[in-house]
């Protein structure tokens, strides 16, 4: 049987993100290592020769229609390509290393656009110190473009999702909500701050928000952590209070699922919290930061501090 069939039962838009992500990495068998090396968390994690560092591979794209429109200028459609793998890099503690692009163009892209987007992808793996080292140029379809970036970085430790424990404080640097009055295009990974976080051993888990921090919280803690947020504290943005004056949808939904905050959650152990928060204030006093709630015992749910009730918010899906 094709890829492409026409019934509709049997179609992969019945299926969830994690649903289809469960599918493929269970039919890759022994092809797929498992967890970090593997898939399941914001890179993978494979030892090097000697064993004096750990390797942090990752790999992300941006579809046109997709992730930026056909008004986007390319200048900022090859950073954000670069900046959203790079937010991956920051969630492991990641110091850049070297990249493959990919690039899937229609017969009827802009010349001048696709050099842009070149620059504007060149520009900010300079600025983060990320060689980009080859890759693979394609026709596609008119009407379209597509770029992949696979990345790769260095770490002594690595910084991963479902490494929590209970009693971990949890906090989320920046604001949420909001990402598609700009940010989304403009935003600067957290590097910086994830490697300072990766040199503090009191940090237990960290992931970036990509999808919304309704969907990503549950990602950070695992099937047997439950977490209690202090929803009334949340960061909002300023651009996510503005779209929900113009589309009627409370602040807060805007808040924990609009996605693309790029923003780093992490968890640290209860004793050492107040210490590396104001550790953290010293070093990146430009950087806000948030005291989320707590990690405890549970079923990989977020909890409302105020009530206990399941937070029912979605985060970003890309099929169901």
């Amino acid at each position: 049987m094709g890829a492409l069939t026409t019934l509709a039962d049997r179609s992969v838009a019945k299926l969830t993100e994690e649903e289809i992500i469960r599918r493929v990495v269970q039919s890759l068998a022994d092809a797929a290592p498992a967890f970090p090396e593997g898939p399941g968390g914001d890179c993978a994690h494979l030892p090097t020769t000697g064993g004096r560092s750990i390797r942090a591979s990752t790999i992300d794209s941006v579809i046109l229609g997709r992730h930026f429109d056909a008004a986007c200028d390319g200048i900022r459609a090859g950073a954000k390509l670069v900046n959203r793998n790079l937010s991956d890099l920051a969630a492991a503690g990641a110091v850049p290393s070297d990249a493959l692009l990919s690039l899937v163009i229609g017969p009827d892209v802009d010349a001048t656009w696709l050099t842009d987007f070149a620059h504007g992808a060149g520009r900010a793996a300079a600025k983060a110190g990320l060689r980009i080292v080859g890759g693979d140029i394609c026709r596609g379809a008119h009407g379209s473009f597509l770029g992949t970036l696979a990345v790769q970085g260095f770490a002594h430790r690595i910084l991963t999702r479902k490494t929590a424990a209970p009693g971990d404080a949890l906090f989320v640097t920046g604001q949420l909500g909001g990402s598609l009055y700009g940010r989304h295009l403009d935003f600067s990974p957290r590097l910086a701050e994830g490697e300072w976080l990766c040199g503090h051993g009191e940090v237990t888990a960290c992931t970036d928000l990509s999808d919304g921090l309704a969907k990503d919280l549950p990602g950070l803690l695992g099937p047997k952590l439950d977490a209690r947020i202090d929803v009334a504290t949340l960061p909002v943005s300023d651009a996510a209070k503005s779209l929900a004056k113009s589309d009627g949808k409370p602040v807060l939904e805007h808040a924990l699922q609009d996605g693309e905050d790029y923003e780093l959650l992490f968890a640290v152990s209860a004793d050492r919290a107040d210490l590396l928060e104001a550790s953290f204030r010293k070093a990146f006093p430009l950087t806000p930061l948030t005291r989320l709630g707590t990690v405890e015992a549970g079923t990989g749910l977020a909890r409302d501090l105020a009530d206990g009730e399941p937070i029912k918010v979605r985060g970003f899906g890309h099929f169901a």
